[in-house]
């Protein structure tokens, strides 16, 4: 009956989201009722997270820690959602941490990430939010499509293009853009960032550059050493690089919503991700079918293709410089080693692919239309935000109860845990204590098999003189006469 009236419940709260739904941010695309504000905040008023105080909390957990190199994925949890002010965020970044690099990592709860993601947002870190997402090895934080429409949403307001189209490239890293409102938020952020670019860099990589030619050569011992490798997916530094592909990969979702922006997207996404093969077939396809694509897509691609012809013919190659590497710890500098992983790559010879990619634009055989990419996208997220957002903040809701209850059990069960842990312990005592008494008991019963368990004497051996002179012998006196007794 509980499980009814909580479903009648959920029904309610959606049903009145999604008659406020109409209302809409002056800024934004996403109605305010989309952030499900009440429903996340209800968290704070079970019973358990009330009572947390969070400094004795942490000191807990840091002791445990520090002593037994232990973490609580249950624990990290409840300290996440308890968080409401900036004062332990510090604290909250090293448990994810701690958390990320400890056996209990599997045992992470679906609502930590969450709960992490939201407290920065409503703090307005997200600062400290884009380095903890780009960072999946040291804190295994992944945003979910919900989150992800909310932090493009917010940074598409702000205009914060860039940091929108790096949330949309997280995404393409993970190959998972979600349903639609997330696909079209992500090539929206992209497409903005490409009209819009900021003189800010995209982030702080250290990348392997040829360092100047020294007498003196410094050498750091490492633990291990590691080739260096490409593999033109996580390791890509280039912001337009990582734009580009994120285009390319998000217009695949496009084809049942509007061909001519699906092909015009994935074409821009390829030039930027320098990827001129791929712009070549493309092309030789379109001109050969005839098909239409957006003449914006057109000049900006007739531009890029003019600035790699520049760059070819200042190379001493004739081509397009080679992709940067990322680097690690313990990567091998050794040229050799560089030499022969791009020979690896098999990188196509750009400087002969991109002149015939400007013959086939200028012999003006491409079919072109008036079709602008960021209105287009705008009508299509609007309409996906207006039939799917009611069911993604019902959905939502159902979520944040599903969480508390499998918080719940979960605390539960360590409770149980450790008190079973506890009571074997106790038992273990007991019966080692009434060991030690039977054996006094019956001591002298069992004195042979005692004697039995004694090690074994051990000789002695009287000590001599090893030194180089030995010290003289004194003669007897024959006159002495022992005392009378």
């Amino acid at each position: 009956m509980s499980l009814f009236r909580g479903f009648l419940q959920v029904r309610r709260i959606s049903r009145a989201l999604c008659t406020s739904a109409i209302l809409r941010d002056p800024g934004g695309y996403l109605p305010e009722s989309y952030k499900c504000s009440d429903a996340w905040n209800k968290r704070l008023e079970s019973s358990i997270i009330q009572k947390i105080e969070l400094d004795d909390f942490f000191f807990e957990m840091d002791q445990q820690y520090k002593s037994d190199q232990l973490i609580s994925a249950v624990d990290v949890d409840l300290f996440a959602n308890k968080i409401t002010t900036e004062e332990y965020l510090e604290e909250l970044e090293e448990l994810a941490h701690r958390l990320r690099k400890s056996p209990a990592t599997h045992a992470t709860l679906p609502s930590t990430g969450h709960a992490i993601i939201r407290a920065l947002i409503d703090l307005k870190r997200t600062d400290i939010l884009l380095r903890v997402l780009n960072d999946r090895f040291n804190y295994g934080i992944f945003t979910d499509n919900y989150l992800s429409n909310i932090l493009m949403d917010m940074f598409l307001e702000e205009g914060n293009f860039r940091d929108a189209a790096k949330i949309a490239s997280l995404h393409m890293i993970e190959e998972d853009f979600g349903g639609p409102t997330t696909t079209l938020y992500a090539l929206l952020s992209c497409l903005k960032y490409i009209e819009n670019p900021t003189s800010e860099p995209w982030e702080e990589v250290e990348v392997l550059e040829e360092k100047k030619k020294s007498k003196e050569e410094t050498k750091i011992r490492v633990k291990y050493l590691r080739q260096p490798g490409f593999d033109d997916h996580f390791d890509l530094t280039e912001p337009w690089h990582i734009v580009g592909k994120t285009l390319a990969l998000g217009s695949l979702h496009l084809k049942s919503m509007d061909e001519v922006l699906q092909r015009s997207t994935r074409l821009l996404g390829w030039a930027l991700y320098d990827k001129w093969e791929k712009v070549e077939n493309i092309l030789r396809i379109v001109e050969d079918k005839k098909l239409p694509i957006s003449s914006d897509v057109l000049g900006k691609l007739a531009a890029l293709v003019e600035s790699k012809l520049k760059v070819i013919e200042g190379s001493p190659d004739k081509t397009l410089p080679k992709p940067k590497l990322k680097r690690a710890y313990g990567m091998n500098l050794d040229k050799e080693g560089v030499a022969a992983l791009y020979a690896r790559l098999n990188i196509p010879d750009y400087g002969k692919i991109i002149p015939s990619v400007k013959a086939t634009l200028d012999s003006n055989k491409i079919v072109s239309v008036d079709a602008p990419l960021i209105p287009k996208v705008e009508e299509l997220l609007k309409k996906a935000i207006t039939e799917n957002a009611s069911m993604e903040v019902t959905n939502q809701i159902q979520l944040y109860q599903d969480w508390e209850q499998i918080r719940n059990q979960t605390l539960l069960d360590q409770v149980q845990r450790v008190k079973n842990e506890k009571r074997l312990q106790e038992i273990e005592e007991q019966k080692k204590e009434l060991t030690e008494r039977e054996e006094t008991i019956f001591f002298f019963e069992n004195e042979e098999e005692w004697m039995l368990r004694q090690p074994p004497a051990v000789r002695e051996y009287k000590m001599r003189w090893r030194g180089k002179y030995r010290p003289p012998k004194t003669k007897e006196d024959d006159t002495y006469v022992p005392p009378m007794l």
